[in-house]
This record gives C-alpha cells, sequence and structure tokens, in this order.
C-alpha cells in the first residue's frame, strides 16, 4: 500500500511543483489542496493522475476560515487512517508596506495564513500520524525569516513563527517516528512575486552568488527529498534554497 500525502496551496507555484513531484511516485495518494475549484485545477489533476496513474483527489478551503478547514480535514481523515506526509505549502504575501503604515488586520490576516492555519492543520493531522506512529511534516518558511529586510513586516514574522514551529514540533513529535523540517526559498519564479517591486527585485537577484531567481522544482526536489527515507537523520532543520544569498 502507497503513502497519503496532503499538500496545501497546489494549485500554482511551489506548490503545484510539489504536487507535480510526488506524483510522479508509484502507488501514491495525494490529497491537493486548493483554495476553491478552477478549470484550470481541475485539468491538472486530471492530467497527472492520467499521465501517473495515481490518485490525486482534490480537497478546497479557504486558510483563513478554520471551521472550514477543519471539517474538510477531518473529512480527509475519515477516509484515510494513514497520513505518511503533511506539506504545509499555502501562503500569502501582501502588498509592499512600511510596519507602520500597516494595520493590525493586515497583520492578523497574513499570520492567519500563513501561520495559524498550517498549526490548525498540523494538530489535526498530526494526531492521526502519531496512532499511527510514523509520519514527515514539511513545513515551507523563507529566508525573509532570516535576512528581514527581504519581506514585509507581517510576512517576515509569521514566516519566522513557521521556522521555530518547526524546530519545536521536531523534538515533540520525535518520539513518535514523526520528523518535522522546512525549506525556506529565496525569490522564487511564481506570482507571488508580482507584488514585488522590480528594483527590489533585482536588488534582491544580485545578493545571491548565482544572480538568479530559482525555479520552483528546486523546491520541490527538495520537500521530496526531505519526506522520503532518504533524509531519515534529519529532523528540526530548516534549508535556505537561495542561490547563496549573503555568501557574497
Amino acid at each position: 500500500m502507497g503513502r497519503n500525502v496532503i499538500i496545501t496551496g497546489t494549485s500554482s507555484g511551489i506548490g503545484k511543483s510539489i504536487l507535480e513531484e510526488f506524483s510522479k511516485e508509484k502507488d501514491i495518494t495525494i490529497i491537493a489542496h486548493a483554495r476553491k475549484p478552477s478549470p484550470q485545477f481541475e485539468l491538472l489533476l486530471k492530467n497527472l493522475n492520467r499521465e501517473n496513474e495515481n490518485l490525486i483527489i482534490p480537497v478546497y478551503f479557504d486558510l483563513i476560515n478554520a471551521e472550514h478547514l477543519t471539517g474538510q480535514i477531518n473529512n480527509v481523515l475519515k477516509a484515510y487512517k494513514k497520513i505518511d506526509v503533511l506539506v504545509n505549502n499555502a501562503g500569502m504575501i501582501q502588498p509592499n508596506s512600511s510596519f507602520l503604515m500597516t494595520s493590525l488586520d493586515t497583520i492578523k490576516e497574513s499570520f492567519q495564513i500563513n501561520f495559524f492555519s498550517q498549526v490548525l492543520l498540523t494538530q489535526l493531522v498530526a494526531r492521526s500520524m502519531i496512532r499511527n506512529r510514523i509520519g514527515n511534516i514539511v513545513n515551507i518558511a523563507s529566508i525573509a525569516a532570516f535576512d528581514v529586510t527581504t519581506a514585509q513586516f507581517e510576512y517576515v514574522t509569521s514566516k519566522a513563527a513557521i521556522v521555530a514551529m518547526t524546530m519545536k514540533l521536531a523534538i515533540e513529535l520525535a518520539p513518535f517516528g514523526i520528523r518535522c523540517n522546512a525549506v525556506a526559498p529565496g525569490l522564487i519564479k511564481t506570482k507571488m512575486l508580482e507584488n514585488m517591486e522590480k528594483e527590489l527585485k533585482n536588488n534582491l537577484c544580485h545578493q545571491a552568488a548565482l544572480n538568479r531567481l530559482g525555479m520552483p522544482e528546486e523546491i520541490s526536489k527538495l520537500v521530496y527529498f526531505l519526506a522520503s527515507k532518504d533524509s531519515s537523520f534529519i529532523n528540526g532543520q530548516t534549508i535556505r534554497v537561495d542561490g547563496g544569498r549573503g555568501v557574497i
């Protein structure tokens, strides 16, 4: 019997690439999350199912709605008694604004989507993993958690919380055979970068030794590795994938 995997935010960008990477695995069931149905997303799943002969099942909920999230994930857990992998990928970034000009509502919204929804989802899934005494959690953080000049206050702090969460869960869940790691992407060529000013984007690219944007597949391959037996002695780590930012 193959692995059961939950991946959030799979309709585009890094999440889509993670979904595509996992779908290459034989005999796997993937619960692919998106905020809402769309013809493009449904076509993506149809094509992946046909190409790889795996089972990819969509699940829809808005991360801002904790009650809806809980209901949908509980339905998944009833249908699939064992979840082997959880990838907390979904997130968002607000338009650029200084701290003093950012409303508390904006900060709360960012934390709800980038952190609290991940906490809730992980609590729900980890209970199932604990019962089965096996599991693997991979969180998507950001270099913004470390290089605080690269993004806005609410994004920086919510991603820093993900890094701390990763370390704490690695300690607490390890006795149950569950590992927890994170990936911290640098600037990756996705739609999320559209909210970043062009001059800032160019400056940040130049700060990396490779002097370019990363590609989504350069993140998804690492996520897949961290969720595999090949990384069985890696736990509690946040691995930067940033083209060598800060080494020059």
